[in-house]
């Protein structure tokens, strides 16, 4: 998979100009480690027991990297709490941190290769980004989230203040859908019309409009709707000739709230995040339901992982079964406190349960597709 993956980088790098791979500074020195272990066996030992070190492990710093999803000045003060939580959570385990730092990645890819290259040591990324890097970071965690008031696969159900989406507490789900999304402009309000009418879209009205993209591992942002592309009509992202790609999510629904690109892309229901800004920051008159329709629906995708670095610095910590334990009870137990609940809800997480590299051959079968 390792040479598939760098392969698979390089020709969606030519492809789409501009995409970054650089990676996030990070990666402190650990002064002793317990004896590491295979990914294969490590991703055995995670499954949510607490561990104690025989003897404390000191590690001068880890760097936990975060993806843009959300605004980065709302990440960083959203988990700003986590440092004091993470030091004093693994100190009870044997686990001496001295300090821990948050950083948001440029993209998904940056988020990716700073964990594959060892200068991130624990990364929330998305299942795509995961598949792609899966052969240089070790998958620890895949994040549950509410489950939705609205898990239709017909678009029109998703339009209108009548159908405004609301999350459903106490209905943990693991998977999610991506939405793709026609704007306020005169272009997204046509394909709109056409989708609330039962009426089907065609190639030529899809490939006139202007897109908004994510990066090339983001699943909701690029990888799924490249699916429903190839599904719908036989073509792929490539075949779009007008497109933006590598855009953050914020700047898309910016950017289709000023009526600049006609069609956006994001997870379900990616409005609720955006509502008041749509409303407030962004100038809009009317409510986000009503202005930004869902003209289409992917397959569900799997959730968020919470993977570590296999290299660095911190590596034979990282790599150890007892430590991935110890990380893997911390981070489960996360949730617990409302603290925990605010570090977490950024990406709308609501646990964590024990990762399954198997879970994510979807995202590698429509990665390998693009290929």
């Amino acid at each position: 998979m390792k040479l598939k993956r760098f392969a698979a980088v390089a020709l969606l790098a030519a492809l789409l100009a501009g995409c970054s791979s650089g990676g996030n500074a990070g990666g402190g020195a650990a002064s002793s480690a317990a004896p590491a272990a295979s990914s294969e066996a490590a991703s055995q030992e995670t499954g949510g027991e607490s561990e104690t070190a025989a003897q404390p492990v000191e590690i001068a710093k880890l760097t936990v990297v975060y993806v843009p999803s959300r605004p980065a000045e709302e990440i960083i003060t959203a988990t700003s709490g986590l440092k004091d939580v993470m030091i004093a959570a693994m100190a009870e385990k044997g686990y001496i941190i001295g300090d821990v730092e948050i950083a948001v990645s440029d993209n998904y890819n940056a988020a990716g290769e700073a964990l594959a290259a060892g200068t991130a040591d624990i990364g929330y990324i998305p299942g795509g980004t995961y598949a792609l890097y899966s052969d240089d970071v070790q998958l620890l965690l895949t994040a549950t989230r509410d489950n939705l008031t609205n898990d239709s696969t017909d678009p029109a159900d998703w339009n209108g203040d009548e159908n405004a989406t609301d999350r459903d507490p106490g209905v943990p789900v693991t998977y999610y859908k991506g939405l793709i999304y026609a704007g306020p402009s005169a272009t997204g309000r046509a394909l709109a019309e056409k989708v609330n009418n039962g009426e089907a879209l065609t190639w030529e009205e899809v490939s006139a409009a202007k897109w908004g993209l994510g990066s090339n591992t983001s699943n909701a942002s690029y990888i799924y709707p490249n699916l429903w592309l190839k599904e719908q009509f036989d073509m792929t992202i490539q075949d779009l000739p007008n497109k933006t790609a590598d855009m953050k999510q914020p700047d898309m629904f910016l950017q289709a709230a000023a009526e600049q690109i006609d069609i956006i892309v994001c997870y379900a229901d990616g409005r609720m995040d955006y509502g008041d800004d749509w409303e407030g920051d962004f100038g809009r008159d009317d409510t986000i339901w009503n202005e930004l329709n869902v003209i289409g629906v992917t397959p569900n995708i799997y959730n968020d992982s919470v993977c570590l670095a296999k290299s660095g610095d911190n590596a034979d910590v990282l790599t150890s079964p007892e430590f991935q334990a110890a990380l893997s009870d911390f981070f489960i137990h996360l949730g617990d406190t409302e603290e925990g609940q605010t570090i977490i809800g950024i990406y709308s997480h609501t646990g964590y349960v024990p990762g399954n590299d198997s879970d994510y051959d979807a995202s590698r079968n429509a990665l390998e597709a693009m290929e």
